[in-house]
């Protein structure tokens, strides 16, 4: 039930974001005339919850992901609560207190320097994307849809991990491993006095291997695609 209240209210949200009413929405998914608001509005209460084939089709009309739709219930902090320790118990999440703030962290580091170097980029993604809406490089609506498609828009498109299902990101760009050696160096650096030339040289490998590892995620993400077509 708690799945079901949850993409019901999802599928409310993104329906008045759009300004459709529930006869609009239905009608736009090819519902007769007759039962178009009457089906949204047992989706948006959960007394019926959308086949795979139907969240396809609320997702194009949305232009978002179907996974934005596909999320838990979270309507009382007793469900936000649970949702915090499961991530506790499956990925070592921990609460911490700082001055008078609470922070999650989201989960434990990982014993492979890669992986854990590839969940922090994502993680910096989104703090960059925030960062440019908070300063108006970005507007509210290119956040938005960065965000409700994730991953297809953001910069590292196919690093999904899935530990509890299949991994779609089990390979790691090649590119990446350039990054995690240029950070090594950075960080000898910053322990020593350095020349301008060595700094000039670090910020021009580092924008070589940030095109690089780009173009290759775009490049995997498009043979994922493929595969999942065939598949």
């Amino acid at each position: 039930m708690e799945r079901r209240l949850g993409i019901g209210r999802r599928i409310n949200f993104f329906r008045r974001l759009h300004g459709l009413t529930q006869k609009e929405l239905g009608a736009l998914l090819g519902f007769s005339e007759k039962s178009c608001d009457v089906r949204i509005a047992q989706y948006e209460s959960g007394d019926r919850i959308p086949k795979e084939e139907m969240l396809r089709k609320l997702a194009a009309v949305f232009k978002i992901s179907p996974q934005a739709l596909q999320v838990p219930e979270l309507g009382s902090w007793v469900q936000r609560m649970h949702i915090f320790f499961a991530m506790e118990d499956m990925y070592g999440a921990k609460l911490r207190k700082i001055d008078e703030d609470y922070y999650l962290r989201i989960e434990e580091e990982d014993n492979d320097e890669l992986v854990t170097g590839v969940r922090n980029a994502v993680l910096q993604e989104w703090l960059d994307k925030r960062q440019a809406l908070e300063q108006g490089k970005i507007s509210k609506e290119a956040y938005d849809e960065w965000r409700y498609n994730y991953p297809q828009k953001g910069e590292y498109n196919c690093v999904t991990f899935r530990r509890d299902d299949i991994m779609e990101g089990a390979y790691v760009p090649a590119g990446y491993m350039e990054l995690l050696k240029l950070k090594k160096e950075v960080q000898q650096v910053q322990e020593k006095q350095t020349k301008k030339v060595e700094l000039t040289e670090l910020e021009q490998r580092y924008q070589a291997a940030e095109a690089l590892i780009t173009k290759e995620l775009a490049s995997l993400r498009e043979e994922i695609e493929k595969l999942k077509e065939k598949g």
